[in-house]
């Protein structure tokens, strides 16, 4: 009888090559660590079929020539099929393209905030609370509203429409899941939805100090373990706010000085204030060191010593007996469970964790709201109205009075009556406009990362691993484990960027730069006062004002002028240079530049090597980030490339950040984060 032969599908043979995929991938690489002559026949087994069979067969050859020949070959295979593996893995899933990829990735995880917002605005207490940050802010807009028209408009009628009551009240949900996804980082959107902290740890200890609701707000805030926070400062302080060490750190969290302002620290010696910067400071390194296997003793290590000696020592703890001892004694501190129970990123549903949710979207409300609402004069016009008339009678005659004499005249027995009249009047119509996204505002364009570091290798590991469940156990990894950004260019860049030595406080920031770069930079900040709150378009400097405070960073530097945000602004608004409800033209940097006397020239992400070399002779850059890059946020933006370190990382200077205005960025990430524009995303700008 002739045997029966049952064909696969397609579908079934990818799912039955990618789960080798993923056998390969795990023996590869035990093998590359294993090392000696074992690795080139592991290696060989790990690919399998023909290739592997002859890579293996010349690995296990004494000929020597052959095994550097089968070295290099399996090498070069293996690193082209892990670096396209992205692009292999999301085609198999049924994503076309990065975009398509995006776009649901996007849409699964807005439905994911709005479906958690609904929960908390059910809660009357939380409704009403958000509901009176946004009133305030919104009352206070009426207030200038009303100034504008008695100064402008002292004899007409006002009338005003108020998006606060047609629009925003309407879908608040909505509007505020989209302001989450345009305005907050992965770490804030995860500790929103509950997620566990970022380390996908479970961690507790029995440590106690008088500070634990700052510690507690602190782990919430920045989506580390609580416990953590408390075994480094036992460690460093013994929670003795007051301590200095022999270097200079002080306080609780220990935070040396020129750290604590980058941090947005003004009193060190303040115990909240010196625990969240603690906490932010923790929570940044954990981010940079997360994709690694020892990521959390490199976090702690790198908070003792510096990140930049945890690089130096190839990602290892330092090899100082103060750092090690260090690592040792603030992980003795804590706790780590095993979570046998769920993912890392299972979500709670119990009251504690709502109020965790809510505390989260009130923080980020009240940091954003004065972006909420912009006003203008959107109608003058001559309307109808009633008005009333008080009336009274005179020795038989009809008169007319005011309100006061005709309710006295009443009170007395008189005879005093109200009439109504049409009158024509002026009406002048202001709008209250919301001006919060409807949709969210990232671009097209992206592409699939390829594999190019450890901690995206561990990623791909780890999604050959779910692959193994099938798509639908993948998908569900990738929007509930990862961040969609993680696997597209543009995305969050982790271990690219650096906690630099740069003091981001005052109106002059030093750099220590290569060559004829730029030393010392005229810093403005579009989120600071005076600037903030000024007027730009329909907008405000703070909300829109990137560009001009962009423009206004490298004039002043550049030609020793004083030339601030609210100059800049003024030339784009009187140059056209500014669309409501987009911001300012991709035309203004280098008309802004010309006008101010300066040269300017655009360029693209394929001439980093130009925009480098610019800077080491002196010149300043202004780059246009895509959404999702350099904010975090869903909206784009633009920064000031400022110079080269010795070590060939870039310093900027961002406008809207203190923060990432200390850190120093590699130039693949200053690529990454620049819009694909025809024309360039780069405007090297000199004399």
């Amino acid at each position: 009888m002739d045997d029966e032969r049952q064909e696969s599908s397609p579908l079934d043979e990818g799912s039955e090559m990618i789960a080798h995929s993923a056998q390969a991938a795990y023996a590869v690489s035990a093998a590359v660590k294993a090392g000696g002559t074992a690795s080139g026949v592991a290696a060989g087994t790990a690919m399998a079929g023909p290739l592997g069979t002859l890579v293996g067969t010349l690995v296990g050859s004494k000929t020597v020539w052959k095994v550097f020949g089968a070295i290099f070959l399996f090498l070069f295979l293996w690193m082209f099929i892990i670096a396209n593996m992205i692009g292999i893995i999301f085609n198999y899933l049924g994503f076309a393209t990065a975009d398509s990829y995006a776009n649901e990735a996007q849409s699964n995880q807005l439905a994911n905030i709005r479906n958690r917002a609904e929960q908390i605005l059910q809660n009357a207490d939380y409704q009403n609370e958000i509901l009176q940050i946004i009133g305030q802010q919104r009352d206070l807009n009426l207030q200038e509203i009303q100034a504008d028209q008695m100064e402008k408009y002292a004899d007409a009628t006002l009338v005003v429409v108020d998006e606060f009551e047609t629009k925003l009240k309407r879908s608040l949900s909505y509007y505020l899941s989209v302001m989450l996804m345009d305005k907050c980082d992965n770490s804030t959107i995860s500790s929103f939805l509950g997620y566990s902290n970022v380390l996908g740890l479970d961690m507790d200890t029995n440590l106690s100090s008088p500070y634990d609701v700052y510690f507690q707000e602190a782990a919430r805030t920045y989506n580390v373990p609580v416990a953590l926070l408390l075994a480094i400062c036992k460690t460093e302080s013994d929670f003795n706010p007051n301590v200095v060490s022999g270097a200079g750190a002080i306080g609780l969290m220990q935070l040396m000085p020129e750290t604590a302002a980058s941090l947005g620290v003004s009193n060190p010696y303040d115990p909240y204030q010196n625990i969240m910067g603690g906490a932010k400071f923790i929570s940044q390194l954990v981010e940079q060191f997360k994709g690694y296997s020892n990521g959390l003793e490199l976090a702690v290590a790198g908070y003792n010593a510096g990140p930049y000696a945890v690089i130096k020592y190839g990602y290892q703890v330092p090899p100082y007996s103060e750092t090690q001892a260090y690592v040792k004694k603030v992980l003795g501190l804590v706790e780590i469970h095993d979570n046998t129970s769920g993912t890392s990123t299972e979500t709670k549903t119990d009251q504690e964790s709502l109020e965790k949710s809510y505390q989260v979207l009130k923080e980020a409300v009240a940091q954003n709201v004065d972006s909420f609402f912009s006003w203008t004069v959107t109608d003058e016009r001559e309307g109808q109205m009633e008005q009333k008339v008080y009336c009274l009678d005179v020795n038989g005659s009809r008169a007319e009075t005011d309100e006061q004499t005709y309710r006295q005249v009443l009170e007395q027995g008189g005879n005093a009556w109200e009439e109504k009249r049409t009158v024509t009047t002026k009406v002048v119509e202001y709008t209250l406009a919301l001006i919060l996204n409807t949709q969210l505002t990232g671009s097209s364009g992206y592409q699939y990362k390829y594999v190019t570091n450890e901690s995206t290798f561990n990623f791909v590991l780890k999604l050959l691993e779910y692959l193994q469940g099938g798509v639908e156990a993948v998908k569900n990894a990738l929007y509930n484990v990862f961040h969609w950004t993680d696997f597209l260019t543009g995305g969050t860049s982790g271990s690219d960027t650096y906690i630099g030595n740069i003091d981001a406080t005052g109106d002059i920031i030093t750099y220590d730069t290569v060559g004829k770069g730029v030393k010392k930079v005229v810093y403005y900040n579009q989120g600071e006062d005076p600037w903030a709150t000024m007027s730009y378009g329909a907008s405000t400097i703070k909300a829109s004002g990137c560009g001009p405070t962009s423009l206004a960073i490298v004039v002043s530097t550049l030609t020793g002028q004083t030339v601030t945000p609210e100059m800049t602004c003024a030339f784009s608004i009187a140059n056209g240079e500014y669309i409501y409800g987009l911001g300012t033209c991709h035309s203004f940097p280098m008309n802004a530049a010309h006008h101010w006397g300066l040269n300017c020239e655009r360029v693209g992400k394929d001439r980093m090597g130009a925009v480098v070399n610019a800077l080491k002779d002196g010149k300043m850059v202004v780059e246009i980030c895509e959404a999702y890059t350099i904010t975090g946020s869903g909206s784009g933006h633009f920064i000031v490339l400022t110079g080269v370190t010795k070590d060939g990382y870039i310093t900027i200077a961002d406008c809207a950040s203190r923060e990432r205005t200390g850190k120093v960025y590699s130039v693949e990430t200053i690529a990454s984060y620049g819009r694909d524009l025809a024309d360039g995303a780069f405007w090297i700008i000199g004399k």
